[in-house]
Parts: structure tokens; sequence; C-alpha cells
């Protein structure tokens, strides 16, 4: 039952890009969706609680590759990366080469996100916390992999109020948990109910997640309470577009499951800027 129905998602997706020989034009039908919760938690938040991500830069390697050294030095731990792609690019490899992971290139602004973090074994260098199919949720790529990519760079205010220590657990844990070949949330991703975006404990913590449910749970996880999603992820696609357009709230969150557990730069209150 659960194959039948992502098979006809999958079907009614193609379907539709066929129908639109513009990215914009299917972006215009279906934008509708990618619009966080009116009434979220940013609606109760006080001034200093509130935050909300801000467009830093964009990168197009084909006319920009000669500043990577320069931008890629601007990215900062908690930055948003929001990846999208040329129509022309995006009908090629979804019709030549049948990669039916980029029809959300099609569908939406942005195909995939992902987030700068600290590699939890090296805490001197970068990587990209995010979710592939047949991967699940991972921290595989360093940053250098962005500059094949073409992509719109967000920051967060207030990342130094985000529980590092709490932030890292959940990557620690939801990567024991789903990276794995079937960690990845098919079901979340064509918006029938998404694993749990707000979970508490590491009990909690799904198996599987989308690119950018893992983002959202991790920083509800630390205690960011976002915007970004909807009837508690039932019924409701999170594009990457919900999330960098999410207003959100810093709360106190639960306490870690080890207090005294660092952060990986070594103090899980330390100001990145």
């Amino acid at each position: 039952m659960r194959r039948k129905t992502i098979e006809t998602a999958v079907l009614s997706s193609i379907l539709l890009v066929t129908f639109h020989t513009s990215a914009d034009a299917a972006w215009d039908i279906l934008n509708w969706m990618e619009k966080p919760a009116v009434h979220g938690p940013s609606a109760a938040a006080k001034p200093e609680e509130r935050v909300e991500f801000a467009p830093l830069f964009s990168f197009d390697p084909e006319r920009q590759s000669e500043s990577w050294p320069e931008l890629n030095g601007q990215l900062r731990e908690g930055d948003l990366i929001a990846f999208w792609k040329e129509p022309r690019e995006a009908r090629k490899e979804i019709f030549l080469q049948g990669k039916l992971n980029v029809i959300g290139y099609r569908l939406f602004k942005y195909g995939h996100v992902a987030m700068v973090v600290k590699d939890p074994e090296d805490p001197s260098r970068l990587r990209l916390l995010s979710s592939w199919s047949f991967r699940g949720p991972n921290v595989q790529d360093e940053i250098d992999a962005l500059r094949a990519h073409s992509w719109d760079a967000y920051r967060m205010n207030g990342w130094e109020r985000v529980d590092k220590a709490r932030f890292y657990e959940f990557i620690a844990v939801v990567r024991q948990k789903a990276e794995k070949w079937y960690g990845y949330d098919f079901v979340g991703m064509f918006g029938l109910v998404n694993s749990n975006l707000d979970p508490k404990t590491p009990e909690e913590i799904g198996h599987s997640y989308i690119c950018s449910t893992v983002i959202v749970a991790a920083l509800q996880y630390a205690g960011v309470e976002l915007d970004a999603y909807r009837r508690l992820g039932v019924g409701d696609i999170v594009t990457p577009l919900q999330l960098v357009a999410s207003a959100g709230k810093i709360t106190a969150p639960p306490k870690s499951m080890d207090e005294t557990a660092p952060a990986p730069d070594g103090d899980a209150d330390e100001a990145e800027f």
C-alpha cells in the first residue's frame, strides 16, 4: 500500500512537470503549499525571541566559479543552503537521465536544502546536514561540495542562542537511526505524514526524514520552534522554501541526555557571530 501510494505520487508529479515547461508556471500553481504557518510559534514570540532566516548571497558555478574561495569563507555554522536549478538543466536530468529526485526543482523554487554544521569528528571542518533518497539523514558532504551546485544562502539571527549540545545530540541520534537506505521519508516527501518534527527526547527522534524536515526537527530539538509546518506535519509538504521563509521562536529546550556533553567546538554556548 505504501509503495503504491509513493508510485502514484511520483506519476502525478511527472505529469504535472510535463504539462508545464516553465519552472515559474509550475511554482505558481504549487506555491500555496510553500507558505509557513500563519499562526505559528513566531506569532507569540517576544521581539528578543523571534528568529528568521535572512538571505546572504547566491552562488552559480557557471558564472561565479572564481568567487568560490571568497564565498566559501563567508559560510558559517547554522547557515541554510537552498539549492536551485535552471529549468533547462532540470528538464534534461528528469527526462534524459531519469533522475526522479530532480522533480522537486521543477515543482518548487528550491529542490533541496542543507544546513552548514561542524564536522562531529573534526570541529575545524564544516559539513552539510541534509537527507538524500536511499541514504537518509547524513553529514557526508563537506562544504566544498557546494562548489558544483547553484544555491542561495540564508542565515538565522540568534544562532548563538541555539542549544548546541542538543543540536549535535540530535544529529548523532538521527544518523544512528536513519543514515541508511530506508532513512529517507518518502511518505513525508509527498506531504502525507512526516516523521516527528518536534522530538523532545532521543527516543522521539524519527527513523526517516527528508532534507527540510531533518533540519526542522534538529532546530526544534535544540530550542527553535519554527512556523515551517502545519497540522503537526500531517498532510503538509515541508518544502525547502517553506523552511527558509519560516520565522520562529527560541525557547528553552529540555535537558540533553548528557548535560555536560559539549558541542563539537567544545563550547555549546559560544557565539558564532
